[in-house]
């Protein structure tokens, strides 16, 4: 006897959330409204048995604490990718909550194979992504502050020239604070220094935050490796473990390039092919590390090195800026082929032997190979 399956389809908000239950041919089986939570959820998808269901389809980036308390209990949940499942939902001509919820269940049944999946990372990744979120976040205040506060200090003919993080910061912008406002003007004189305040205790949450990320990247094996190649600090490691979060996800190490973005975008019709621009997707904060990393490595790495040499003769063929980004996307393939095998950076060979033991990372092999394969 044939096994009917089922697709749920959830469409999660700030408190409730809309519950669709679909079967074979389409047909709504079960539809309702119930807390957002896992345990409320888990009671509306309970009334048919688990194994009866292919896909509970989620939109990613919403609750994902309702994906991993289902999948704890058996559930097989899938969550799409927004822009793609976006367009999807687009289709119908009313937007309710219900018809979200019947859409992404359809987007489960007949359009399983064309919408992309997203990955649910771990929690100890996800609240790295979050430290790493809010001190870039704190970091953008502090300098938009000290803007401010060197702005509104050229207005009445000062000049604030010592640096964000100096020490002698403070003195230095009170001694122009005295000398521009020798009398009068208490008003705007307490405004600065407030604006100073501030700034001083983000500059003080940067430094402790950044000590903290540099003791627990030299905590970790992984990035520890990964700081091992030159350009590669402790966030540009950090972020790169915590955006990948289970390295065997990627079937081939090369795919990593397409996942942050860097690969370039290919028009393909008829005759006709053609490289564009890279594609810029996934995460921005992990590419623009990888970018740094790669121009750190063209100061920092030997001179002997075959990756730099690769670099040079890419350069001097399309430029700076397409090399630096060309290295990056081999950073992100190298950093992910050392996770995978469990082995060293070598500035000379850096490539290792693609086969299925050593994609499970049980048997690492390195293979002295040239740094042009990696391409």
């Amino acid at each position: 006897m044939k096994k009917k399956w089922l697709w749920a389809g959830l469409d999660l908000g700030v408190e409730t959330a809309s519950v669709c239950i679909i079967n074979d041919g389409g047909e709504v089986v079960h539809s309702a409204v119930c807390h957002s939570s896992a345990g409320d959820v888990r009671r509306e998808l309970c009334r048919f048995r688990r194994t009866r269901y292919a896909t509970v389809g989620i939109e990613a980036g919403m609750a994902p604490q309702v994906a991993r308390g289902l999948r704890n209990w058996g559930y097989p949940v899938q969550l799409f990718e927004v822009r793609q499942l976006s367009k999807f939902l687009r289709i119908r001509r009313n937007k309710t909550d219900a018809d979200d919820a019947l859409g992404i269940a359809e987007a489960g049944r007949v359009g399983g194979s064309l919408m992309s999946r997203v990955y649910l990372k771990s929690f100890d990744c996800q609240a790295l992504q979050a430290r790493l979120a809010i001190r870039k976040h704190l970091i953008a205040q502090r300098v938009a502050i000290s803007n401010m506060l060197g702005r509104q200090l050229e207005v009445f003919g000062g000049r604030l020239t010592c640096k964000p993080l100096s020490k002698k910061r403070r003195s230095l912008v009170e001694a122009e604070i005295r000398s521009i406002f020798k009398r009068g003007s208490s008003e705007v004189v307490s405004e600065l220094r407030i604006l100073l305040d501030f700034c001083e205790r983000l500059v003080s949450y940067q430094l402790a935050v950044d000590r903290e990320l540099r003791l627990l990247a030299e905590g970790n094996d992984v990035c520890r490796r990964l700081m091992a190649i030159p350009g590669v600090g402790p966030l540009c490691a950090l972020s790169f473990y915590a955006a990948i979060d289970d390295p065997h996800r990627f079937g081939r190490s090369t795919d990593v390039g397409s996942y942050f973005g860097l690969a370039p975008r290919l028009h393909e019709s008829g005759l006709t092919v053609r490289k564009s621009r890279i594609t810029k997707m996934g995460n921005p904060g992990v590419r623009a590390l990888l970018v740094h990393a790669a121009g750190m490595y063209f100061r920092c790495a030997p001179t002997n090195s075959s990756l730099r040499a690769w670099t040079l003769r890419l350069e001097s063929r399309r430029g700076r800026l397409p090399s630096r980004v060309a290295l990056a996307r081999k950073l992100a393939v190298i950093m992910l082929t050392l996770w995978k095998r469990g082995t060293h950076f070598d500035p000379h060979y850096v490539t290792y032997d693609v086969t299925p033991e050593a994609e499970t990372g049980l048997h690492p092999i390195p293979v002295r190979e040239p740094a042009l394969s990696l391409a």
